[in-house]
């Protein structure tokens, strides 16, 4: 697999990560609103921006995970990400996320991405399968994933344990033919 391909959506680029990222990582991870649905909590410091996005070059070197900056074509700077990581290279199957700095939101930003990563899994990298794990809560990522044909498939309850509650996740799949279906 190619790990360091580049898109240009239309509007955004995605590219590889980079060290240079971490200022726009620490802007991403920080802010309360942004990582409200994520599964872990907003960071504090700058430092921890730079852990962070060194663990995700390591995983991306490491062929673990596929992970783009999304950026602005006319500054670079990163303002969300999406990956690819859970690979099972045997069943052709890989989970999604993807996270958006809240001032992007509302632009269709994500739906972009998701038009262009989506073809990359079923027609490039020749996956079967694609899974989410979202909030019950997320009313924008469930309507995204809803928008490109994925079917809830499940609820885990009390999967995530998050500033200090029990969070439980919905799982949602997408299948190549479905998509494919959908998207002639």
């Amino acid at each position: 697999m190619d790990f360091k391909t580049e898109f240009e959506t239309g509007r955004l680029l995605l590219r590889p990560l980079a060290v240079g990222d971490a200022d726009a990582y620490y802007e991403i991870f920080s802010d309360p609103q942004t990582m409200r649905y994520w599964s872990g909590s907003p960071i504090q410091k700058r430092q921890e921006a730079v852990s962070l996005l060194q663990r995700e070059l390591e995983l991306s070197d490491s062929g673990s995970c596929i992970t783009w900056g999304i950026a602005l074509p006319e500054t670079d700077r990163v303002i969300g990400k999406f990956t690819f990581f859970q690979f099972s290279e045997q069943n052709r199957r890989a989970e999604v996320g993807y996270i958006l700095a809240r001032r992007h939101w509302g632009r269709g930003y994500m739906s972009e991405v998701m038009r262009c990563v989506l073809d990359y899994a079923f027609n490039s990298l020749d996956l079967h399968r694609l899974e989410a794990d979202t909030d019950p809560a997320n009313a924008g990522s469930l309507a995204l994933l809803g928008k490109f044909g994925f079917q809830r498939e499940g609820l885990f309850r009390q999967r995530w344990y998050v500033n200090g509650k029990w969070l439980d996740s919905v799982m949602l799949g997408l299948l190549r033919e479905e998509y494919r279906t959908q998207n002639l």
